[in-house]
């Protein structure tokens, strides 16, 4: 099987090389337009297609999660290719398959299927669009889709992950081109599968499901409070029931939120506030049969001020929270659920790495972002977590003190970010580092694994075309 792994590796490694040099000679780096496959090929107009292929090495050292120890090796491979078809202005169909795959350099390795999701349809929708309603313009879209509502925090597209999250069922918005809109949603979020280690490991290919006995739905208001202020207005519901083939939490949770943002801008501060509470009821775990009255809340607040001189520096505070359980017998679930949405951009890097979640969490941290040139953006920040709740786990982690004797202090991190794009867009270099260094609940925990440091490291190439 490692050979097979190898083999894999070595093929997709050789076909990458071999389509950015195909790239280079095709496409003059001097052009202003990136190279499209489309054109290459003569697809006729109402029919596009858009290709992205996403190579990535990632190494993890010490590891922080329960049960886990040692290092840590794996090549990821994701390819989408994303087709549509636009008989008129007013409707379009589109397609999307994603195959994510993995190539293992450590036999221990443990997979889910945020790596493996090889073969399969991610997206197939028909969209409806009509210009002039209420002085707005109406969309409608329905099928398979995947989604990014709100700042990404709740639901999302997941970017950095290998694979996306996909739901069946419809969203509509209306939008003025002032920025306000309306937007409702109605889903049955997918069940990636497979599901068991062999048949990741092998890349087995398994169609996803979806049920009903998973449904989510979202209303969001936006609305221009200046011309670079808005706010949004938003409620998710999330109604889930337990099932042999499926075992859930049973969760039946409400979650209103409002955000007000200020967006970057060189000579000026920007702000992020948003809060979120949650309420209803959930079981503490999948195999359990209690339901627990569930009230929790969350907040992100950022403030940033970006310098009008070379690089255009911004430098920005972030705070973040998040709730945990206070006790595990008093009738309430007091830790924060981040029901369907992407960490990376507040948390860090997520993957093999993925430390912090939004749950249980007290976390300030200080961000700078440089743009030494106009295709190459980077970020440095550093980030100290604290639990929220002293007796509840840090979840990403699976580490716990029941009794709430140990100190809550997780650790801090450092993570370094680098971004490259090259030829127009068709080829972007991602690479970074992050370093988790350990603090008294990593060293002292019951279940802790006690190795230290955590330090992570990957490289990666999307071609896009």
């Amino acid at each position: 099987q490692r050979q097979m792994c190898i083999r894999d590796r070595r093929r997709v490694l050789s076909l990458a090389i071999l389509t950015v040099g195909a790239l280079v000679n095709a496409h003059d780096a001097t052009a202003d337009e990136p190279w499209r496959l489309a054109e290459a090929l003569g697809v006729p107009e109402p029919l596009s297609i858009e290709v992205a292929h996403r190579t990535r090495l990632e190494h993890i050292d010490g590891q922080f999660r329960a049960g886990n120890t040692g290092e840590d090796t794996l090549f990821l491979f994701r390819t989408l290719v994303h087709a549509r078809y636009t008989p008129f202005s007013w409707l379009n169909f589109g397609a999307e398959l994603q195959d994510s795959r993995v190539a293992l350099d450590e036999v221990n390795s443990v997979l889910n299927t945020t790596f493996v999701n090889a073969a399969e349809l991610l997206q197939a929708y028909a969209e409806l669009r009509h210009e002039d309603v209420l002085d707005g313009s109406l969309r409608v879209r329905g099928g398979r889709i995947t989604l990014d509502l709100g700042s990404r925090r709740l639901l999302a597209r997941n970017r950095f992950r290998n694979t996306i999250n996909s739901n069946t069922g419809a969203e509509i918005e209306w939008s003025q081109p002032n920025g306000r809109s309306l937007r409702a949603l109605y889903v049955l979020p997918v069940n990636r599968l497979p599901a068991n280690q062999s048949d990741l490991r092998d890349n087995s290919i398994r169609f996803d499901k979806e049920t009903s006995g998973v449904q989510l739905w979202s209303t969001m208001w936006r609305e221009p409070l200046s011309h670079d202020v808005s706010a949004e207005l938003y409620v998710l519901g999330l109604h889930e029931s337990d099932s042999v083939e499926r075992p859930t939490r049973n969760r039946e949770l409400y979650t209103p939120g409002i955000r007000f943002l200020r967006t970057p801008k060189a000579g000026r501060f920007d702000f992020e506030l948003e809060s979120m509470l949650q309420f209803g009821e959930s079981r503490p775990t999948s195999g359990s049969v209690v339901d627990l009255t569930h009230v929790a809340h969350s907040h992100h607040l950022e403030i940033g001020y970006t310098f009008d001189l070379w690089a255009t520096p911004r430098l920005g505070l972030e705070y973040d929270y998040a709730s945990g359980d206070r006790s595990a017998t008093d009738g309430q679930n007091n830790r924060f659920d981040p029901l369907f949405g992407a960490r990376v951009f507040d948390f860090g890097f997520t993957s093999s790495y993925g430390p912090f979640a939004r749950s249980n969490i007290n976390s300030p941290a200080l961000a700078l972002e440089l743009v030494p040139l106009p295709k190459v953006r980077t970020l440095a920040r550093v980030r100290s977590v604290w639990l929220a709740a002293k007796r509840d786990a840090w979840t990403t982690a699976g580490v716990i003190d029941p009794t709430g004797s140990t100190d809550r202090y997780v650790g801090t991190q450092l993570e370094l970010r680098l971004r490259w794009k090259l030829w127009n867009g068709n080829v972007a270099i991602d690479t970074g580092l992050a370093h988790l260094f350990a603090g008294d609940f990593i060293d002292n925990a019951p279940n802790s694994n006690r190795q230290g440091d955590t330090t992570y490291l990957y490289s990666q190439v999307t071609l896009s075309f």
